[in-house]
């Protein structure tokens, strides 16, 4: 066997990047302002760091998970935890559902994969507090990446109440 040195040349633009890096939460944080991941942990409340769900599974499925936790957007993915960002196929809101079953266009025993809208944004564990505000000012919801694995979903709420604190 024969072991041939890469460079490196091809990755520049993703493992030699401190930003790309951080993006994905595989930088640790140098920072001393807050990050995403302390907003995450600092969430009262029983509710599981990762909650989602699967095309699979019925809409009656994501109604019960929203009134279980008390959410309104879940991500959509196609394994159990713990995930890859590539594994994160969509995303289903309680605004994007209820408008499908009032109109009819939809039952509650169709699959979630039927109605789901793209995958939300993602954001480094490690990216600070503004970061955050920046995400949420066009995203209702940003999935936390730490060592490139989804660890969380935060929203605007979670912000304030951090910011509350």
């Amino acid at each position: 066997m024969v072991l041939l040195p890469d460079s490196g040349r091809g990755y520049l633009s993703k493992v030699f990047n401190n930003e790309w890096l951080s993006s994905f939460g595989f930088l640790a944080s140098t920072r001393t302002e807050h990050t995403a991941e302390q907003v995450l942990s600092a969430r009262v409340g029983q509710i599981p760091s990762f909650i989602h769900l699967h095309p699979t599974e019925a809409v009656r499925d994501a109604v019960d998970l929203f009134n279980e936790y008390d959410v309104s957007q879940v991500p959509v993915v196609t394994s159990e935890p713990p995930v890859l960002v590539s594994e994160m196929v969509g995303s289903v809101s309680e605004r994007e559902l209820l408008d499908v079953l009032f109109r009819g266009q939809a039952s509650l025993a169709d699959p979630v994969g039927r109605h789901m809208g793209p995958p939300m944004p993602t954001i480094g564990a490690g990216e600070s507090v503004d970061a955050v505000v920046t995400g949420l000012g066009t995203a209702d919801a940003l999935v936390v990446l730490a060592d490139g694995r989804p660890i969380g979903v935060l929203t605007r709420q979670d912000l304030l109440s951090f910011v509350a604190r």
